[in-house]
């Protein structure tokens, strides 16, 4: 499932640049050049990984019922909280201790943490798919002027803290998932 996520990565006009894996459900921060970009990449990745899960599961139907939604990030503060929503949802759903790390996302390869987590127990077998780099200035530079983020926040409950915005076609804007 995570070879999914990893060739996905970095193709399509898009750069998935932290992602979660929940239950029944995943969040992807990326970044792409328009909304067509992100239709077609979104088709490309959720393909593989519910082939991947209905091997794992056995024949169950249809993996991923509802349509994915997408919301572009404009500001510092949205790229921060799509950020904190992204590398904190297993908390919002109850499976992360608060003062543990998601090892279901990208969050161990997350360099904006206030304190580097530590991580005790990881096991051996955990692998994480790999994430592109962020090229934008929002998700590289731009969210940290309202500061790093604690390893004990919770999201809220709009992945980027506000109604979803209309996507307009730019160059490389960051989107989340």
């Amino acid at each position: 499932m995570l070879s999914a996520l990893s060739a996905s990565s970095d193709r399509h006009g898009i750069r998935i640049v932290h992602y979660t894996v929940q239950g029944n459900h995943l969040h992807v921060l990326a970044e792409a050049d328009d909304r067509e970009c992100v239709a077609r990449a979104m088709n490309a990745l959720l393909s593989p990984l519910a082939r991947a899960l209905n091997k794992l599961w056995g024949p169950r139907g249809k993996v991923f019922p509802e349509r994915d939604h997408d919301e572009v990030i404009s500001t510092p503060t949205q790229a921060r909280n799509a950020l904190r929503y992204v590398l904190q949802n297993g908390k919002k759903h109850g499976v992360v201790l608060p003062s543990s790390i998601d090892l279901c996302s990208s969050a161990l390869v997350f360099d904006g943490w206030m304190e580097r987590p530590s991580i005790t127990s990881v096991p051996d077998a955990l692998v994480v798919a790999t994430v592109a780099p962020a090229s934008t200035w929002l998700l590289n530079t731009g969210w940290r002027r309202h500061g790093l983020l604690d390893i004990r926040e919770l999201p809220h409950t709009q992945p980027a803290g506000r109604p979803r915005a209309n996507l307009a076609q730019s160059s490389r804007r960051p989107t989340s998932r």
